[in-house]
């Protein structure tokens, strides 16, 4: 006998029997561009790099398709081609690297300032939250290219980033620009003027030679330029749009707004005491991972981007009088005791007993080869980019317990956070923007 599995189970026509459903037809956008935006200010190496996206245009820009694309090339301090066998390599996610912040304004009015960070923001986005095929096709645009153990002079993605730039060749990279307003899918009101200010690093933060070879290296950046997607709608929906705008008095851009910040443990400490970096609200998940004072710093020797655990015995995150983890992990890396914050990290980025996709951090990687970040959950669905979190306002702070002492020169830690945020655009494209951290 024939029954429902459930009583409240429905009757559905499968797709294949369907022949009276036709797609939608999109009557909206008229066309969609590319559009490469020179440098509206003289090329200076040290910056700032201006760019004017959107120059009060009729058309809308889709942010979510901007990119900014670097040719450059590595040469010794005089401007000549480096000569010297010994290998040297531009640093990882290299397209993305080479900034050191962003500033956004729309309209003369300030809508995004990062912190000094932007190259581990990115670095921590490209590394945890895509899959190995997604690094080694997509991102190579990036000047992606995997390590399996950092700072080694022999590993195979340090080699192909030296081969990339070996005998005075020029490369060209591209990024897509990862701030708060492109990481979102709804496009920019037009009529807006977005201008964007680029901060470039410092060639030793940007170029990796293990081997000491004793030259100045220059990273010569010989073009910059973005490059961005703009649509033309429909007359009637464009005042359509207008008229909306008018009556509800702003159009809102709800987002995932990503803060980096770091903080400094000096030499010879067993511990590093409470450290508060946010004071609003509660953010959704942090990650983090420690790295030399000098490799912060930017030294050809070591790369910036090398988390090792440094003797680390406990991490807490304390927030809304709440403690995690709630009890000490009391870890030991050298005995491979460091099970626990490997398994956090997969269960912060969703990937734990997920057979659909991978970061391709293995845990022998995470424990010995440079690739120890930690991973925390703080809300209940960080996972759901589609929902807000209720705002809790609170401090939230680190603090940190070593088995052997920090070393010589010290140590910075690198915190990435997710808050809930809402940009805002009123009827005079007036930017507001709510209070993130």
């Amino acid at each position: 006998m024939l029954c429902r599995l459930d009583a409240k189970s429905q009757d559905v026509i499968i797709d294949d029997l369907d022949f009276t459903t036709m797609p939608a037809t999109q009557s909206a956008v008229l066309a969609s561009k590319g559009k490469v935006i020179p440098l509206h200010n003289a090329f200076l190496k040290n910056g700032p790099w201006e760019f004017i996206l959107t120059a009060n245009s009729r058309n809308y820009l889709n942010l979510k398709r901007t990119w900014m694309v670097f040719t450059f090339k590595i040469t010794d301090a005089a401007g000549k081609t480096v000569t010297d066998k010994k290998l040297f390599a531009p640093i990882q996610n290299i397209a993305s690297s080479i900034v050191k912040n962003f500033s956004v304004h729309i309209n003369s009015q300030l809508v995004y300032h990062n912190s000094m960070n932007y190259a581990y923001k990115s670095y921590f986005e490209n590394l945890l939250m895509y899959s190995k095929e997604h690094k080694n096709s997509t991102l190579s645009i990036s000047g992606y290219a995997s390590d399996n153990n950092m700072d080694d002079k022999d590993d195979l993605g340090f080699k192909t980033r030296a081969g990339w730039v070996s005998s005075g060749k020029s490369m060209q990279v591209a990024a897509p620009i990862s701030i708060d307003l492109t990481n979102q899918p709804r496009v920019l009101l037009n009529n807006s003027n977005l201008k964007l200010t680029a901060y470039p690093n410092s060639d030793e933060f940007l170029i990796d030679n293990y081997e000491d070879s004793g030259i100045k290296y220059k990273f010569e950046i010989e073009d910059v330029y973005c490059y961005i997607n703009e649509m033309e709608l429909a007359d009637g929906l464009a005042n359509q749009l207008e008229a909306a705008l008018i009556e509800h008095k702003l159009f809102q851009y709800p987002l995932i707004s990503s803060q980096v910040r770091s903080f400094f443990i000096g030499e010879n400490r067993l511990d590093a005491p409470a450290n508060t970096l946010f004071t609003s609200k509660m953010p959704r998940r942090i990650f983090l991972g420690l790295v030399s004072a000098d490799a912060y710093s930017g030294t050809y020797a070591k790369s910036p981007f090398n988390f090792k655990p440094h003797g680390i015995r406990d991490i807490h995150i304390d927030y809304c009088g709440i403690t995690i983890p709630g009890r000490p992990m009391n870890l030991d890396f050298e005995k491979g005791k460091c099970v626990e914050p490997y398994l956090m990290l997969l269960e912060t980025l969703g990937l734990a007993r997920n057979n659909t996709s991978c970061n391709s951090i293995s845990f022998d990687q995470f424990k010995n080869n440079g690739f120890t970040i930690f991973g925390f959950e703080l809300s209940p669905s960080a996972l759901d980019s589609s929902l807000f979190e209720l705002v809790k306002p609170t401090n939230v702070s680190i603090r940190l317990d070593f088995n052997t002492p920090t070393p010589t020169g010290g140590l910075y830690c690198i915190v990435y956070a997710e808050f809930d945020q809402i940009v805002a655009l009123d009827y005079q494209r007036n930017p507001i923007i709510d209070t993130v951290v």
